[in-house]
Formats: C-alpha cells, sequence, structure tokens
C-alpha cells in the first residue's frame, strides 16, 4: 500500500513535488511539531482554542492515533455534535485532519445535518493551496457521511470565515491528486528547482539533483512554462543556453517574448560565468541618514514580536530594537516603534521584500497610526529587492536577503539564523524565560538589518 496521503501533502506538492516523493520513498527525517504547523500556515492550538471556544458546543477529539482518532470523531458526528475540534477523516491512505468540523442542517447518514470542514489560518486571503486542501476534506466527508459539502471555509485569527466553493476547484483538485497518488506510489516527478523548495527537508537533494544536469530551472525566478519553451527549442541546459547569441536563440522561435528572454539568457551567462551582470544604476536618495528595518513574526501566533532598525548616519550605524516579549505587548511595542520613527519623518527607510511594509500598514489599522506618520511610512518605505531586480543579475538560483547579502560579503552570526529558527527560539522563550533565547533572536534580527544595508552599499558600489 502506498504512503498516506494528507491535506499536507498538497501543500507540500505545490511547494516541490520531490518532496512528497522523498517522503514517500525515503526515512522521513524528524520534524518539530511546531516548524510543521508553520510550514502549513497553522496556528498553535492555545490560539485555535481563542479562535473556537465562542463555537457552539464544541468537543475536541484527544487521541493521537489517527484510526482512534478517526472513530472519536465519528462517534462525535453520529451524536451530531456542533463543533468537532481536531477532527480526524480517514478512508484508506488518505487521512485528513482539518481543525475542526460543523454541524449544517441536511441530509447525511447520520442524520438530518451534515459537517462541513474548516482550517484556521494565519491568513488574510484564500490561496490555493487551502482550496486543494478543502477538496480532499470534501471528498473524504462524502465517503463518510455520504453528503459532499459544497463549500470550504478557512477561518482567521480574526474570527473572520472565507468561503469558497468546493466545485469551482475540483477538476484542478482530481488532476493534482491523481499526480500525487502516482508519486506515493514510486514514480519519481521530474526535478525542477524553485524557491518553494526551501522549505522542504530535501532542499539540498532537490538543488543538488537540478544542479547536477544543469537544469534551466536553476535560472532564478524562471517559469515552468518557460523551460517547457526552450525544451521545445532544443535548449535544454544552462550551459547550452549561456553559450548561444540572442539571435540564435530567437531563431529557434521559442514562445517567449524578446525582453524575457534576453533577461533569462543573461541570468544563464551569469550563471555559467559566475559573475553578476549590471543592467541599470538603481538612483538611491540622497540622505545623511538612512533607516534600515526588519520584522520578526510568529505566525503560529499571528503576532508580530521585534521590529529591528538600523540607524545609519555618515556610515556609522546603531541597533535599535522594539520587543514584544509577550503577545499582549504587540500594540505596546507597535506604540514604541511609531514614537521612535517620529524623529526621521523624512528618512529613507530600506526593509528587503513586501513584508514589512505590509505589516506595518496591518499594524496601523489595529493599533492606530497618526496621519502624518502614515504618510511618512508611504514615502519614505524603499524596498531594496524592487530597487536591485532591474539593476543587477546575480550568479544565482535564489535572490533571498540571505543569498544576495551572502554575495556581497555579509556574514551572519550564530548557528543556522533563518527566520523559522527565530520563532522557534521565541516559542521556547515563552515556554522556558530563557533569556539566551531571545538573545538569540536580537542577534539574529541585528544581522538581517546590517545585512540589508551591507546589500545596498554594494549596490551603489557596483552598479554603477
Amino acid at each position: 500500500m502506498p504512503r498516506k496521503i494528507t491535506e499536507k501533502t498538497f501543500f507540500q506538492y505545490l511547494k516541490c513535488p520531490s518532496w512528497v516523493y522523498y517522503d514517500a520513498t525515503q526515512s522521513e527525517p524528524v520534524r518539530d511539531a511546531l516548524l510543521l504547523r508553520l510550514m502549513d500556515d497553522g496556528l498553535i492550538f492555545e490560539k485555535e482554542y481563542e479562535i473556537i471556544r465562542d463555537r457552539p458546543d464544541v468537543v475536541e477529539v484527544m487521541a493521537e492515533d489517527p484510526e482512534e482518532a478517526f472513530r472519536q470523531t465519528v462517534t462525535f458526528m453520529r451524536e451530531g455534535r456542533e463543533t468537532i475540534y481536531r477532527a480526524t477523516l480517514v478512508d484508506g491512505h488518505w487521512v485528513g485532519t482539518p481543525d475542526f468540523l460543523a454541524r449544517v442542517e441536511g441530509h447525511s447518514t447520520f442524520g438530518s445535518y451534515y459537517y462541513v470542514a474548516a482550517d484556521m489560518k494565519r491568513t488574510r486571503e484564500v490561496r490555493d493551496d487551502y482550496k486543494f486542501q478543502g477538496c480532499f476534506y470534501a471528498e473524504l466527508l462524502e465517503r463518510i457521511q455520504g453528503h459532499k459539502p459544497v463549500q470550504g471555509y478557512v477561518v482567521t485569527p480574526e474570527k473572520k470565515t472565507m468561503s469558497y466553493l468546493i466545485e469551482e476547484f475540483e477538476k484542478e483538485y482530481k488532476l493534482t491528486l491523481q499526480e500525487i497518488e502516482r508519486i506515493v506510489a514510486g514514480e519519481k516527478p521530474a526535478h525542477f528547482l524553485t524557491s518553494g523548495c526551501k522549505q522542504s527537508p530535501w532542499f539540498s537533494t532537490c538543488r543538488k539533483d537540478s544542479e547536477s544536469c544543469n537544469d534551466l530551472s536553476i535560472l532564478n525566478r524562471i517559469w515552468t512554462e518557460e523551460v517547457h519553451a526552450l525544451s521545445r527549442a532544443d535548449i535544454t541546459n544552462v550551459d547550452a543556453f549561456a553559450a548561444l547569441s540572442m539571435k540564435d536563440i530567437e531563431r529557434r522561435r521559442p514562445n517567449i517574448t524578446h525582453s524575457r528572454l534576453e533577461m533569462l539568457h543573461k541570468q544563464a551567462v551569469a550563471l555559467t560565468q559566475k559573475q553578476h551582470i549590471i543592467l541599470e544604476s538603481p538612483i538611491f536618495p540622497e540622505a545623511k541618514t538612512e533607516l534600515y528595518f526588519d520584522i520578526e513574526s510568529d505566525p503560529l501566533r499571528d503576532l508580530d514580536f521585534l521590529f529591528g532598525v538600523l540607524e545609519v548616519k555618515r556610515g556609522r550605524a546603531k541597533y535599535h530594537s522594539f520587543l514584544a516579549s509577550k503577545p499582549e505587548d504587540e500594540g505596546k511595542m507597535w506604540h514604541e516603534f511609531c514614537d521612535f520613527m517620529q524623529g526621521f519623518l523624512d528618512v529613507p527607510v530600506y526593509h528587503y521584500g513586501w513584508y514589512e511594509a505590509d505589516v506595518v500598514q496591518r499594524l496601523g489599522a489595529k493599533y492606530g497610526i497618526s496621519e502624518l506618520l502614515r504618510e511618512s511610512f508611504e514615502h519614505n518605505f524603499i524596498d531594496l529587492l524592487s530597487m536591485i531586480r532591474p539593476s543587477v543579475i546575480f550568479p544565482l538560483s535564489f535572490y533571498s536577503l540571505k543569498d544576495l547579502a551572502a554575495y556581497a560579503g555579509y556574514k551572519w552570526h550564530g548557528e543556522e539564523p533563518s527566520g523559522v529558527n527565530a520563532v522557534l527560539w521565541f516559542e521556547v522563550w515563552l515556554k522556558m524565560q530563557d533569556q539566551t533565547y531571545l538573545d538569540r533572536i536580537l542577534t539574529y534580527n541585528e544581522d538581517d538589518v546590517r545585512a540589508t544595508w551591507t546589500l545596498k552599499k554594494w549596490v551603489e558600489k557596483n552598479a554603477v
């Protein structure tokens, strides 16, 4: 019998099909339970219960063994309980674990009612991987209760319920499920390196597979359709792509626009020659003082707990931290940060990627912000990544801050620096109150803002 398929298998497949294959065919690596919930945008049980406790007639499935948990779930379904928390649905090698089942009026094998499934996620939108999971729950529920739910549901930390129609996504779900079934039965998928692979415990294996054959997927942000178009034009690896002139490439007529084809070709050349390529000089605002900004968040609790700011004035840098050492201090931290930023209303604030701007907008709506400071953030926030992309092509497959700042010469302190580890360290801090873990997070955050500064200086010096 093939390995079990769960709702998380769909998430893994969308991130990296090889993740599903290696989990099915190799000894699975030991994974931290919190890390598993973090990868799937899940919340800790404590936060889930805050969301669900106001629902009617809540009962909880307590068994850890899937078969026993399934028996408890079915017992509660037969009893007609209103809300079944931590439910488990089993049919053969399919095992679904929605965060809760809710009873609605209708007809099923249990009586004049049936159940729908819902997950609690730190989200503001219904992503495709959530819909795949919802379709999976719906099919399991149909087999168990004889009635298929029409809708799937996602509940946010603010207790907002978002719904989607199962039918509208079902065709794509069925095709994906068929592919997953083949993979768990032992059919190895074609390797294709993406940023999603980084979330897999098999990332180093996936990367080695792609790099060993010089696969086109190692080009930064290349799409599957583009790889297929190049392959049809008899361009099958990075070295071959880089060796061709643009005239030769266009003569082969790959179905890709000229500008996009030119960009991909330059990426191939950069990788092959192990040398960056300057496209244009970005224009940075002139300023005597600059700020570099980075946020640490705990998605398990829907919490932003650390704002780090590096103040750089005439080449001298000073790190400032704003910390919520317990979840209820998030608002206090926000206001301390805002008070600090009032002194820098006309100063450029560099951050890396979209996340910081998104969090500031969200917390401003949640806790309040002056109109003057809101306008300052809108005017002064600068996404360094968005300035780098049209300016420099790096000889790298990934453009994360860790990748680019390391290329620019920055070295992080400590072992295994990552945003994921910062979340796990914060959870340990909350449980044990060991200052060592907070110190690790502060060091990591300071490294991130200093790395952003280092990268900006490198671009200023080299992109000319």
